[in-house]
């Protein structure tokens, strides 16, 4: 059974489940949409999972640190783990996850993750802080992977949505091999824009998730088919940002990322993998994204 932490302010009601500090819900009190992709398990069963201590897959979805060999499935195991709530208010939450028995199996690091979910006008802040709480250097990724409802797409007439990318001309994405869930960076795709907009097509996502890399995209929105904005991603400082679907299927995921998935014909050694972040003991890390409607 769900146990959901919901906040509010006078533009949005949100609810975070205390299962991977998972945003659930954000509805538009204005319009009264819900906002967040529902999980039906037929197409996605997810629906804002937090991707830590690594993003995507990792080469033979393991890794080797100090010798020893761990084994890690895609997107590390935090988003299947139930957080504690340490602090709530009328407009925020707070989530923590600390490294135990379970984790130190798959990952030997000493750590804590706090997840905050803040409201902000018409924003949802989510900012993340990990805490190196060992006596040696710790190594991460983590990333968002927030799902929004397209319920316009659904049924005979389905409408297209489009991307928005303010003041840009075209960008350049990187594809995932479908064989191994690894990228290939050096087949970069070129991605054009008109006006800075690309329509979310039924087949855009055939070949999985595109990898814009290089920090290119600061900001993206959704446009509804109308032209209309119906939700914007605010994600200055990310590295890369992923974007994905099912084929087809009536919702697109907005995704930030501060590391990715392992390039085809990386190292199994952990610290020698690309877009690592390095936490020295006691050290403390921060990021956030927002999400605009």
């Amino acid at each position: 059974m769900e146990s959901l932490q919901t906040i509010e302010n006078q533009f949005m009601t949100v609810s975070i489940n205390d299962k991977g500090a998972e945003l659930w819900k954000l509805i538009n009190r204005e319009s009264g949409e819900q906002m967040i992709w529902d999980g039906r398990p037929e197409i996605w069963n997810r629906r804002t999972p937090i991707l830590f201590p690594f993003v995507g897959r990792t080469a033979g979805n393991m890794y080797v640190y100090n010798g020893q060999t761990y084994q890690m499935g895609q997107h590390g195991f935090a988003r299947d783990m139930v957080f504690t709530t340490v602090e709530k208010g009328t407009d925020y939450v707070i989530h923590e996850l600390t490294a135990d028995t379970e984790t130190k199996g798959r990952y030997p690091f000493d750590f804590v993750l706090r997840v905050t979910h803040r409201l902000s006008g018409r924003r949802l802040l989510i900012s993340w802080e990990v805490q190196n709480r060992g006596a040696e250097t710790m190594y991460f990724k983590i990333g968002g992977h927030p799902g929004f409802l397209l319920p316009e797409m659904e049924g005979a007439k389905a409408a297209e949505y489009s991307l928005y990318f303010p003041g840009k001309d075209s960008l350049r994405y990187v594809l995932i091999d479908l064989a191994t869930g690894l990228a290939k960076p050096e087949e970069t795709v070129l991605f054009p824009l008109q006006e800075g907009c690309h329509p979310i097509s039924k087949h855009l996502f055939d070949q999985d998730a595109l990898i814009f890399d290089e920090g290119q995209i600061a900001e993206v929105s959704v446009l509804r088919p109308d032209g209309s904005v119906y939700v914007t991603m605010f994600c200055d400082g990310f590295p890369s940002l992923g974007i994905w679907s099912k084929p087809g299927a009536p919702f697109v995921c907005l995704e930030p990322w501060d590391g990715r998935c392992d390039n085809v014909g990386c190292t199994e050694m952990l610290e020698q993998k690309p877009g690592l972040q390095v936490l020295e003991a006691g050290g403390i890390y921060k990021k956030e994204y927002e999400i605009g409607i």
